[in-house]
C-alpha cells in the first residue's frame, strides 16, 4: 500500500520511504515506478523487489548479499544476468560500463551501469542499486537517455535516490 503525504512523501508500508517531490509515482505488481515531472528530459526511476528469500538462500541481509558477489568478474556476472533476462530475445546490445560496490537508503549494495542499444540507435543508461532488506532483493533501477542526462535531471536524480530509506 503506498500513502502519499502532504510533504511530497512516499512511503512503502514498512518498507521505505523516500521525498518524491517533483516525481510522478505509479505502482506495479513489482514495485513503484517514479516519473521526473520536472526535468526536461526523461528521467525514470524504479524501486522493485522480491519475495522473502527461502532457508536455503545464501544470504539474507545486505551484508551478506554484497559479500556473496565479492569480485568485479561475479557482480558483472550478476549484472548480466538481471538484464539479460528483461530485455526483449533480440534486437539489442547490451555495455555493462561499470560495478562496485554502494550503498542505497542505509544498506550496503551492489551496482552497476550499461548502455543498451535498442533497435533506430538510441542509447539508454541503466545504473541500479540492488540490495537485500527484509530478506527480500531490492533493486533502484535509474533509466534515461545516454548523453541526454540534464544538470537539473542529474540533481533530481540524486536528491531522489540520496532521500530513499528502508525501514
Amino acid at each position: 500500500m503506498l500513502i502519499s503525504s502532504v510533504c511530497h512523501g512516499y512511503t512503502k508500508n514498512n518498507f521505505y520511504t523516500i521525498d518524491s517531490n517533483g516525481w510522478v509515482v505509479k505502482s506495479t505488481p513489482v514495485g513503484e515506478v517514479f516519473v521526473c515531472s520536472d526535468c526536461s528530459d526523461l528521467v525514470q526511476v524504479q524501486i522493485s523487489y522480491g519475495n522473502e528469500a527461502g532457508n536455503n538462500t545464501p544470504f539474507h541481509n545486505d551484508k551478506q548479499f554484497v559479500e556473496a558477489f565479492d569480485t568485479p568478474e561475479k557482480k558483472k556476472q550478476f549484472a548480466n544476468m538481471l538484464l539479460e533476462g528483461a530485455m526483449p530475445s533480440e534486437n539489442y546490445d547490451l555495455d555493462i560500463i561499470a560495478v562496485g560496490d554502494d550503498h542505497i537508503g542505509g544498506l550496503k549494495a551492489i551496482r552497476y551501469s550499461a548502455i543498451i542499444k535498442m533497435s533506430r540507435d538510441m542509447l539508454t543508461r541503466e545504473t541500479t542499486l540492488i540490495t537485500m532488506h527484509k530478506n527480500r532483493i531490492v533493486k533502484f533501477s535509474a533509466n534515461f537517455y545516454e548523453n541526454k542526462l540534464s544538470g537539473k535531471s542529474a540533481i533530481l536524480l540524486e536528491k531522489l535516490s540520496n532521500s530513499l530509506k528502508f525501514l
